[in-house]
């Protein structure tokens, strides 16, 4: 990728300016963008940090880029407005971005990387549906965490120096430790060490708090959707509403494939009892053959015939990218500002 105004540069590092700052920083060949600043005490955010997620895109300004991130994260349009992914991003030539979207003050910007590293326990394994595990994290040193519902950390897999990044399932108030849900993947590396290895009393590095997929306060209603694994982060918001005793308006439109890829209904019905204002919608996109009472087809589908309109409502989506890819301009198309439209989509970095 490039922007008009490129220079060469000598070959070994490239000059990175950062708008709207204006501050040049050193990265060498090789080293994305992201890496280069974190490394000399800089704060840019980010997330997943294999241009999965999203949460480090900037502007490029002037200067060429290589390394794109997944096309999900970034779409054809955001690519040709120069928008780029800083975890991806390696300068070729000196060249300037613009992070003014990132909403970062000075000193967050120059105060470094805030994200802490955290050695935990494993405590608990669960199976929740027949590819989906439950795994409870004790925080050992620190012994705790702050964050926000609907954040999420990034675990180190053991032996090796990749990560992955999951929800936390728990409510903040809950700071000693971390539930997460796990989706098995076909030759996943973390989900084969989860299935042979991983034992109660090991030890896990994770990272984190990180994301931006936050509740935040508003007069207006919520739509949460989720699929699969993307339960997680609704229900750490939920929980979270109930331990603050503080009713909102939350419509929460779960959908799964049959009824075996379900789970945490009863938690989820009877969160949505005892909280005035939520309500709680599953729906199955393959229940054939299946007693199932419920909503049948895909969270759009869903979606388009019980709102005529979403005007005034936030949106809030997990789960699969393709899911997001599709949900995204049916609640846009029902008048969901874009602006209020979040989301958390991890694509899988690797096997």
């Amino acid at each position: 990728m490039s922007a008009a105004g490129s220079r060469a540069t000598t070959r070994g590092t490239s000059k990175v300016t950062v708008l709207p700052f204006g501050h040049s920083f050193e990265c060498p060949d090789g080293e994305s963008i992201l890496e280069a600043a974190l490394r000399q005490g800089l704060f840019l955010r980010y997330g997943c940090r294999h241009g999965g997620c999203g949460t480090c895109k900037a502007v490029l300004t002037d200067g060429d880029v290589e390394g794109e991130g997944s096309s999900f994260a970034l779409s054809s349009q955001e690519r040709a407005e120069g928008v780029v992914l800083l975890c991806s991003a390696r300068p070729v030539g000196d060249c300037t971005v613009d992070v003014e979207a990132m909403e970062l003050t000075d000193e967050e910007f120059r105060a470094g990387d805030q994200v802490g590293a955290f050695d935990t326990e494993v405590v608990a394994f669960e199976e929740l549906t027949h590819d989906t595990r439950g795994l409870t994290l004790a925080l050992r040193d620190p012994g705790t965490m702050t964050f926000g519902a609907g954040q999420f950390v990034n675990l180190e897999i053991p032996g090796t120096d990749e990560v992955r990044s999951y929800s936390i399932a728990n409510a903040p108030h809950v700071s000693d430790r971390i539930e997460l849900v796990v989706k098995l993947l076909p030759g996943g590396t973390f989900s084969g060490h989860l299935r042979s290895r991983l034992a109660v009393g090991d030890r896990l590095r994770v990272f984190g708090p990180l994301g931006e997929l936050k509740l935040r306060l508003s007069h207006r209603r919520v739509l949460m959707v989720a699929g699969g694994s993307g339960l997680a982060p609704f229900l750490s918001m939920l929980r979270h509403l109930e331990a603050r005793g503080k009713p909102r308006d939350v419509d929460l439109v779960y959908g799964a494939r049959r009824v075996r890829d379900l789970y945490r209904v009863e938690e989820l019905e009877r969160l949505a009892a005892v909280l005035p204002g939520v309500r709680f919608v599953p729906a199955l996109s393959e229940p054939e053959g299946e007693p199932w009472a419920g909503e049948r087809g895909l969270v759009t589908d869903v979606i388009a015939r019980t709102y005529p309109t979403l005007e005034g409502y936030d949106a809030y989506l997990a789960g699969p990218p393709a899911m997001i890819e599709a949900t995204v301009p049916v609640l846009t198309g029902l008048g969901v500002r874009p602006a209020n439209v979040r989301y958390d989509a991890f694509v899988p970095a690797r096997a």
